[in-house]
């Protein structure tokens, strides 16, 4: 039957290509002539048998094609080939002499051969050619070439090779031609075989389909038009004996899924795989942290590495190693206008259900607004997990049913099919778990709902790319939806989920400095270089990492002039064999891993013995000239092998002690005492109540002396651990990197080296436990929740009576009554509303030392739900006691009374007084609400006026159980982060006075207080969900001045600005000129345990 085709009518002919070729584990191809337009010459007929004739049609490409319905043909000499003609209109090949030619060669010499010759077709005939775009940005034809990023990163790669073969990485955010650029890089360094691996099945064949086209590299004649294809393997199985590794012999380029080449049976394979190949490139090598990609990457090392990624680094704490040869920024991919511009448009709710609701609706609103502009655009929502996925979906059908929103995760049978639907154009809405796979490439997705926010910057700088490829007709600049109110977000994404966040501004900047920071985190791994010797084990006998060495903060000083690290083994211990050795010159900085045997004690079998791991750093501060070890071996302190670096006496004796130093409220778990003299007790270690035993054994003579000790303070605002012994070695609880430890052993060496700071004076204001039996007849400040609730973030703590269960930051345990006689203290459990859930009384025991128990049947129910875990509150007091402050700054914990080894006299300035004018207030008066009504003559109105008019952002009234303080006040300086924590209390009587009463409760309360400055955020947190809880009741306002999204966005700004911290007490009921020494004495406490704790002044607001 005639073929409807006309002379000098243009014709599309398809590929030609020779494959697939099966093998055990995947396919290969080979494309041997790209589809190309050609034109119809002249139309003729051609005999195919004695009886059956078909057209032929001469093209201006000089073959002589063959048109016909039939499946197959017998191809005549005079044809160069035959294409079958389909129903829809489209054709395609049945016969060629090409395909015919290639498969004679390769029945002959393999697809090996074919490969060669491909190889060898490439030389010489890659063009480094750039693109040249007009002023308007329009690249015309005959201009286009390599992109900058494409051209410098495959320059970079060429240098690089040029003089090492270790892993190097190449950043180029998604969608600026990252694949382009290994295509260039197989063609122009012809590392053939190259081995491709990516993380996914749809990226594995998306890049597959690329490399056997060459993508653009001939469209854009950077390669030539005689340059052969690459044959292309793809891995779909994992081999299983090394029969099946032929593949790789017999392609140029083989791309497979990580988990194909490196996991299960092919992990036994790997290293075989890498003899086979020329080099190997990661894709997504943001994935590097992976076990298997590890592996796979570990099996190369004798190889050159590429790792292509647009997130140079991971937020769990896994980095993307090797050298940074090359970093396109973010904002030079949107000045060269790769990328479309991003707005942001935030939601503030702090419920999901109502954030879902928000979210969906100003996507969907975008969306339409775009498609009535006629741009060709798509809405991603994206959800943490399929069960949300499916809820955010219900919305969507309910809001937009019209866009077809369609569902998609991995879990779906399906799910290529929907993707192929979408591509389509069939679905304008895509809910989606996490986000579309790795490598899926659709410039339509230009509207992003977050329902979820992806809470690391490595995803997010991924994802990006995803909304802003500008290619593609009708498509304008992307919208991104996301909910502000949730502050758990890293560091890095502090500042882009905020209220008035610029994404373009900000995306560039943090792509840019989590590139500078990635390099920054690993400049001193790459700077570690391996030290090579004889007496070093091979590799193959070993294998240890420098990534992921984490030890415990501690090191021995010694005085140095010099530092040679090279001569460590002279030094080192008989029987101690060394695994791993790295040296970072620049940093002064060496360590190592041992190995060391030794039998067991068990047995007298020589056969069984213990195998000791060990890590030991040396580094060396020529500032201070002091030389730091550490060693995980606190056996010796391996004196001889300091000695040989350089080393010259060791730091020892009282001065150690001057570590401790700066370190406010500092109290010893455990301190040991050397006792000379007495043969049968030389050492003696104590702890808990028994330290004040032990103190005074070091200060009254006798020959007893402290030894060492451990325990926990304040420093710069934050609690920490220290221990140290008279041997020299000083430790803390904290584990962290190399680079950690270092900057630790130097802030230790900066107050060995401080003679200014005296131990004697550390060792007076030491806190020391002491056991009681009778209550101290003191005046008790406060009651407070024991430490190991405050550890816990607030929201994931409740109390619960009965059925109702309601968070902990609504509960506040307050004294009620001292029984001195009958050794109780008696407190109640008040809620933020003023009920009491709960009456109870700690008292001291002789036998059971204390117990806590509910002061009525009702209290007994009362439980504590700290995640899933629930105890009864009597239980859990049991075990934690509450903290009782008392007004000389001593604590009861239990039966434990802690309080200063030498009390100090509690003083406190006239200068940290101000007295107001209170004359428009009554001063009995504390609270701006009571029974629904505001007070506008309260003493809280009053404060909260002047903090408004002297322009802090955020006033708001915390008053109420578990307060942080009456009124907190928040304002961002150019520099820093101002907050104001106040306490007021109302007068005892009309007018100021003398009552001791005045001043406990109030200084109780700035003492409290002292836990929010170190944890700013937990702080907003705590305004927020309060907040949230009092919004219930509309007619009263807490918030007296900015609202939950100014919290947020500082509860983000404090991450790059430091927070700067007032706290006052407010009482009216105190004057200034007739304040007396019990009012005095009281305020002292709170001043200085402020200093102690913070670092801080009380400031005292009053009358005249």
């Amino acid at each position: 039957m005639p073929i409807n085709i006309q002379q000098n009518q243009k014709l599309f002919l398809p590929r030609l290509t020779k494959g697939p070729f099966k093998y055990e584990v995947g396919e290969v191809w080979n494309l041997i002539r790209d589809e190309q337009e050609v034109e119809v010459i002249a139309i003729s007929e051609i005999p195919i048998s004695p009886k059956i004739s078909e057209q032929i049609l001469e093209l201006d490409n000089n073959e002589k094609i063959i048109f016909t319905e039939r499946k197959k043909i017998i191809l005549p000499s005079e044809a160069d080939g035959a294409l079958r003609v389909l129903e829809n209109g489209s054709y395609e090949w049945i016969a060629h002499k090409e395909l015919r030619r290639i498969q004679e060669e390769i029945n002959q010499n393999g697809l090996k051969s074919i490969a060669r010759k491909s190889l060898d077709s490439w030389s010489g005939n890659f063009k480094f050619k750039a693109e040249h775009a007009e002023e308007n940005g329009e690249i015309l034809p005959g201009n286009e070439g390599l992109r900058p990023p494409q051209l410098g990163g495959l320059y970079s790669i060429g240098s690089h090779w040029s003089l090492k073969h270790k892993p190097a990485t190449i950043i180029m955010p998604t969608g600026t031609g990252k694949t382009e650029t290994m295509l260039s890089t197989l063609c122009a360094y012809q590392c053939s075989p190259l081995l491709v691996a990516v993380p996914t099945k749809a990226l594995r064949d998306q890049t597959a389909e690329k490399f056997t086209n060459f993508g653009l590299l001939k469209t854009f004649s950077l390669i030539s038009e005689d340059a052969l294809y690459p044959v292309v393997g793809i891995i779909k199985r994992r081999p299983k004996s090394l029969d099946e590794l032929k593949i790789f012999e017999d392609c140029n380029v083989v791309i497979g899924a990580v988990s194909s080449l490196s996991a299960g049976t092919a992990e036994n394979f790997s290293s075989e795989i890498s003899k086979k190949c020329a080099a190997l490139i990661l894709d997504e090598a943001h994935h590097i942290g992976a076990t298997t990609w590890k592996k796979l990457r570990e099996s190369f090392k004798e190889k050159k590495t590429l790792q292509f990624t647009a997130t140079p680094f991971r937020e769990d704490g896994k980095l993307v190693d090797g050298d940074i040869i090359y970093n396109y920024p973010l904002k030079s991919a949107q000045e060269d206008g790769y990328f479309k511009k991003i707005n942001f448009i935030p939601v503030h709710k702090l419920t999901q259900s109502e954030a879902d609701e928000d979210i969906a609706t100003k996507a969907v609103d975008i969306l339409k607004a775009d498609i009535e502009r006629g741009l060709n655009h798509i809405l991603m929502a994206r959800c943490s997990s399929i069960t949300r996925a499916e809820n955010v979906l219900e919305i969507y059908e309910r809001i937009a049913s019209d866009l077809s929103p369609i569902l998609i995760h991995s879990n779906l049978d399906d799910s290529a099919e929907r993707v192929e639907e979408i591509k389509s154009g069939n679905h304008k809405i895509i809910v989606c778990v996490e986000m579309l796979g790795e490598g899926f490439d659709l410039p339509a997705l230009k509207v992003c709902a977050l329902h979820d926010p992806h809470k690391s910057l490595a995803v997010v700088l991924q994802f990006t790319g995803r909304f802003t490829r500008s290619s593609g007709l009708n498509l304008g600049e992307a919208s991104v939806v996301a909910n502000i109110a949730d502050t758990d977000f890293s560091v890095a994404l502090e500042r882009l989920y905020s209220e008035d966040s610029d994404w373009n501004y900000l995306l560039s900047e943090m792509s840019s400095q989590a590139a500078q920071e990635h390099a920054r985190l690993i400049d001193f791994l790459n700077g570690s270089e391996i030290i090579e010797g004889d007496d070093i084990l091979e590799e193959d006998q070993i294998s240890v990492s420098h990534h992921l060495l984490r030890p415990t903060l501690s090191a021995l000083t010694y005085k140095a002039e010099r530092f040679r690290p090279k001569c460590f083994f002279q030094g080192l211990p008989p029987g101690y064999k060394v695994a791993r050795v790295w040296l970072n010159e620049s940093e002064n900085t060496l360590f190592f891993v041992t190995t060391s045997r030794e039998d067991v004690k068990w047995t007298r079998s020589k056969e069984i013995v213990e195998t000791d791991w060990d890590l030991f750093v040396l580094h060396y501060d020529p500032e201070q000239n002091l030389l730091f070890l550490h060693s995980t071996n606190k056996s010796s302190n391996f004196e001889k092998m300091a000695q040989a670096v350089g080393a010259g006496e060791q730091i020892t004796g009282e001065t150690i002690f001057r570590c401790l130093g700066g370190i406010g409220r500092l109290i010893f778990q455990n301190l040991g005492v050397s006792k000379h003299g007495r043969r049968n007790l030389s050492y003696a270690m104590y702890t808990g109540a028994d330290v004040k035993t032990a103190l005074s054994l070091t200060e009254t003579g006798g020959g007893s002396r402290k030894s060492n000790l451990s325990g926990s303070g304040w420093e710069q605002g934050k609690q920490i651990t220290i221990g140290c012994s008279r041997k020299g070695r000083v430790w803390s609880k904290k584990a962290g990197t190399i680079p950690e430890l270092v900057d630790w052993a130097q802030n230790v060496g900066r107050k060995l080296k401080d003679e200014t700071i005296d131990t004697t004076k550390i060792i007076e204001n030491v806190l020391i436990p002491e056991e009681i039996h009778d209550l101290p007849d003191l005046t008790i400040l406060g009651i407070e929740w024991p430490y190991e609730i405050l550890k816990y973030p607030e929201d994931r703590v409740s109390v619960k009576n009965n059925s109702d269960e309601q968070e902990i930051y609504l509960f506040e345990l307050q004294v009620t009554q001292q029984n001195i006689p009958e050794k109780k203290i008696y407190f109640n459990l008040v809620h933020d509303d003023g009920s009491i859930w709960g009456q109870y009384y700690l008292e001291l025991r002789v036998t059971e030392k204390f117990r806590v128990v509910g002061a009525n049947e009702g209290s007994e129910r009362v439980s504590i739900i700290i995640g899933s875990h629930e105890i009864k509150l009597c239980d859990f007091f049991n075990d934690y006691p509450p903290l009782v402050r008392y007004a000389d700054l001593s604590e009861l914990d239990g039966n434990l009374l802690i309080k200063p080894h030498n009390p100090q006299d509690l003083q406190i300035s006239d200068q940290f007084f101000e007295a107001w004018d209170w004359s428009r207030v009554d001063i009995t008066k504390e609270s701006i609400w009571k029974d629904g009504v505001k007070r506008e003559d309260s003493i809280q109105w009053h404060v909260a006026q002047a903090y408004i008019a002297n322009g802090y952002t955020i006033v708001f009234d915390d008053d109420g159980a578990n307060e942080a303080a009456d009124l907190v006040c928040i304002k961002e300086n150019d520099d820093h982060i101002a907050l104001v924590l106040i306490h007021c209390k109302f007068s005892g009587g009309s007018e100021p006075g003398e009552r001791i009463k005045d001043a406990v409760e109030v200084t109780s309360q700035a003492i409290r207080s002292a836990k929010w400055p170190g944890d700013f955020k937990r702080l907003c947190t705590h305004l927020l969900n309060r907040d949230h809880k009092r919004s219930r009741a509309p007619s009263q306002q807490f918030l007296l001045v900015g609202n939950g999204a100014d919290i947020t966005r500082m509860a983000r700004a404090w991450r790059f600005k430091e927070v700067r911290t007032k706290v006052l007490i407010v009482q009216p009921g105190i004057s200034k000129n007739r304040i007396t020494s019990d009012q005095r004495s009281v305020l002292a406490a709170g001043s200085v345990y402020l200093k102690e704790t913070l670092g801080i002044d009380l400031e005292i607001i009053c009358s005249q």
